[in-house]
């Protein structure tokens, strides 16, 4: 089968096109027929070499995938069925999605009813659950509330303005980029701020004087955090998910404000028992025109390196999807 492996760490040119044998049924695990899967910035992180010792070499990366099940392992899936894969060390300890087939523990596969295309199908299952957790189970963000996604241009800050809007919240987010600010606007944000070294606190209490109910921070900057956390209002919650800032370094949260809670999201928790529902859901609130796929653009699977050094450069407002058939 055709692969995409790391066998050192570096820039997308260590992205290495290879054949390898085809995986071979396994009990208790699934082995899928990968039709696409998306870009994420962790498998960027991965190949840089920031991933430590939860990675070995070589390795083909990709922390999510969907396809159809060639072989169920003994477990409850069949033949044909269409599934989705995502995280559980999947593209760190063990092979990933950058490959034609990938063989993934059951208890990281989703069997998901779904009749959107592989490329819409392909945008959605790392992005949205990490948006579905992250609002859902770290904030527990309430209805007709309000929110703030700081990074509002990623795959999953968009994910997050799908979800939140859906559950009539009143939605702020950021850009540092004026040319993106129309497109959240046009997604349905109330609020567009321009991210800027002063932050956006005094923008979002000149309408909101106590703060928003929670925030959600995929930048990950020391500035950011704090600043999230000045947004929010009194036993409000701040979720750190992502790291677009390139930061990990974090040493100042004694002095975050009081009663303001921080939390943390990361969809390495997932499983089939609480995701399967929740991607259901999900792919229903795609396909009837609720949610968006917020796609960016789609590569063919010879053009993996392309989405990964879009990736890199901050070009991509949205989802960066590769067809793997």
């Amino acid at each position: 089968m055709k692969a995409w492996q790391i066998r050192s760490y570096g820039s997308a040119d260590v992205l290495m096109p290879v054949q390898l044998p085809d995986p071979q049924p396994l009990e208790g695990s699934v082995l899928i027929e990968v039709r696409a899967f998306g870009i994420n910035r962790s498998e960027l992180y991965t190949r840089q070499g920031h991933s430590g010792d939860a990675v070995t070499l070589p390795r083909v990366l990709g922390i999510e995938c969907v396809g159809v099940v060639l072989d169920g392992g003994g477990t409850d899936l069949q033949k044909d069925q269409k599934v989705a894969a995502c995280m559980g060390n999947m593209g760190r300890s063990y092979d990933g999605g950058y490959a034609e087939k990938t063989l993934i523990p059951r208890d990281h596969v989703f069997p998901i009813d779904v009749d959107l295309d592989w490329t819409t199908f392909g945008a959605i299952p790392e992005t949205y659950l990490t948006a579905w957790g992250a609002i859902h189970e770290a904030i527990d963000l309430k209805p007709n509330t309000s929110l703030l996604i700081r990074g509002g241009t990623s795959a999953a800050g968009m994910a997050c303005l799908s979800i939140a809007k859906g559950m009539g919240c009143e939605v702020f987010t950021t850009t540092r980029s004026e040319e993106k600010a129309a497109l959240l606007v046009e997604m349905g944000a109330d609020h567009v701020l321009i991210d800027g070294p002063n932050g956006v606190q005094a923008d979002i209490k000149k309408i909101l004087p106590e703060g928003v109910a929670g925030a959600i921070d995929f930048v990950g900057l020391q500035s950011t955090i704090m600043d999230c956390l000045r947004s929010t209002k009194p036993k409000g919650t701040v979720c750190m998910v992502g790291f677009l800032g390139d930061t990990w370094d974090y040493r100042f949260f004694p002095w975050m404000p009081s009663t303001v809670k921080l939390t943390l999201y990361s969809s390495e928790t997932l499983t089939t028992v609480y995701a399967t529902p929740a991607l259901q859901h999900i792919v229903d609130q795609v396909s009837a025109g609720i949610y968006k796929p917020n796609i960016d653009e789609v590569f063919a699977f010879d053009d993996l390196p392309l989405a990964h050094r879009k990736m890199e450069q901050n070009r991509a407002a949205g989802k960066l999807v590769v067809l793997a058939q």
